[in-house]
């Protein structure tokens, strides 16, 4: 593993990344604070300096204008906080006064009366490096016109600039260092609960599906994060169940018809025999059919399950499409059939629509006695048509209309599977249903028995 390989595995964990952009802020923000408040510092402190030394110059100055050099007082003369040279010169340069005898070099050049200069880095003694803010005032005195030169040395101030710079270099890197440890620190309790998460997710997906992810008492996104695993785990467990009993049910409903098959054929074999053809007219037919059936149901529903019912779009006259399925029962039945059939077209697939109500028609003569009713409603205010089917036989249970429509459900347990269904047919139909923007029905009859229907927009809706 070479150096940049371990260098983004040191930086894959989100604490160490948290971490180092926190410090790396933090560092950039002092080193900027720090610039500013040192430079800050030394303009206020040469601000100051040249406050201190402007005033003096002006008092001099006042002293002069109406005494002679001579009558100047003393007490003009002395230093303080930003005074540390006092010289006043002649008209030639040449110092008339000055508050040291050590500081012989003039600071600046005479000024012409009425005028104030501002010298940084003026020299007072000769010879020396230390330099001085000076301030210099010319003033027309009864003595002719001089200058008052005032400064203030540098040393102190870059002094204290340097030392603040020294104490901020010292400081703030210890501040860095406290802030990243703290930052790691908290950065980990706070990604501890995210920490417990993966850990019992791990466990979850080769365990029990029943298990939860465990959420904080926060309040914040972590916990909201928690919450929202819960429940996308909850919907894979009934994701989970529901495939498996999917796959158990359809199963058990493939393996009869292909276990008479099989039997069929194997005995037909182990005799070395034809098979005659009322077997094959009453039993293998029948069962191949049912089979074929049940195949292309799965089919339909797996097609439902990815990506939806796919749909051929078209206008569909709903009235036709309910008067052929009435004819239809009346050629192959010998039940009673009402009808109330009202003119309805809609957008939608005409051979699905057929098909679900196919499959209602279907579901309602195997549990009739002796009636069916086909009823149309059209609903201007809603923009909705409804179709059901109504038989009289025993009814559906009110706590079982809600599992009629789920996949391989038969509510009637003593019926054959030869004369039953595959229990998918009410489930297509939902699935269809859905497709078209619509919703399943299912109710009580007013002759006893059971409303099998839908409900479809008859608006134009987006493919």
């Amino acid at each position: 593993m070479n150096v940049y390989q371990r260098l983004v595995r040191w930086l894959r964990p989100v604490r160490t990344r948290l971490t180092l952009l926190a410090t790396g802020l933090v560092t950039l923000a002092l080193g900027i604070a720090a610039v500013l408040m040192v430079v800050a510092l030394h303009h206020v402190l040469l601000r100051s300096a040249d406050a201190g030394t402007s005033a003096r110059a002006q008092e001099i100055s006042r002293e002069l204008s109406s005494e002679s050099l001579h009558g100047v007082d003393p007490g003009l003369l002395a230093t303080a906080q930003n005074i540390a040279v006092i010289q006043i010169i002649d008209r030639h340069g040449n110092i008339l006064l000055v508050n040291d005898p050590k500081y012989g070099c003039p600071m600046s050049p005479p000024v012409a009366p009425g005028q104030e200069l501002t010298i940084h880095g003026a020299v007072a003694m000769c010879g020396s490096e230390a330099e001085y803010q000076t301030t210099a005032r010319g003033v027309m005195t009864p003595d002719g016109p001089l200058s008052v030169l005032v400064g203030a040395a540098e040393a102190p101030i870059n002094s204290t600039v340097l030392t603040v710079g020294i104490l901020c270099s010292i400081v703030f890197p210890l501040i860095v260092i406290v802030m990243a440890l703290l930052t790691h620190y908290f950065v980990g309790r706070t990604l501890g609960p995210v920490d417990d998460i993966r850990r019992r997710v791990e466990a979850i997906s080769g365990g029990d599906m029943a298990e939860r992810v465990p959420v904080p008492t926060t309040g914040d996104e972590i916990a909201t994060l928690a919450t929202t695993m819960n429940e996308m785990l909850g919907r894979i467990e009934i994701a989970r169940t529901q495939q498996l009993r999917f796959v158990n049910n359809a199963s058990h409903e493939l393996n009869s018809p292909l276990t008479t098959l099989v039997g069929l054929l194997d005995l037909a074999r182990t005799k070395n025999t034809p098979i005659d053809p009322d077997t094959v007219d009453s039993v293998m037919l029948p069962d191949a059919l049912r089979l074929q059936r049940m195949v292309a149901d799965l089919l339909l529903l797996a097609r439902a399950d990815e990506g939806g019912v796919p749909l051929r779009v078209g206008d569909v006259d709903l009235d036709e499409v309910v008067s052929a399925e009435v004819a239809r029962l009346e050629a192959v039945t010998g039940l009673t059939i009402d009808a109330q059939i009202v003119a309805v077209r809609v957008r939608g697939d005409g051979e699905k629509l057929g098909r679900a109500l196919r499959n209602i028609a279907d579901n309602a003569s195997r549990h009739t006695r002796d009636t069916l009713t086909f009823a149309m409603a059209r609903d201007e205010s809603a923009k909705s048509v409804t179709i059901t089917v109504s038989d009289n036989g025993i009814g559906i249970p009110d706590d079982e209309k809600d599992r009629v429509t789920e996949r391989f459900v038969r509510l009637d347990t003593t019926r054959t599977r030869s004369s039953g269904g595959s229990g998918l047919g009410l489930s297509i139909v939902t699935e269809i249903v859905r497709a078209h923007h619509g919703h399943v029905i299912v109710t009580d009859s007013p002759t006893g028995g059971a409303t099998v229907g839908f409900t479809l927009p008859t608006t134009a809706w987006d493919v």
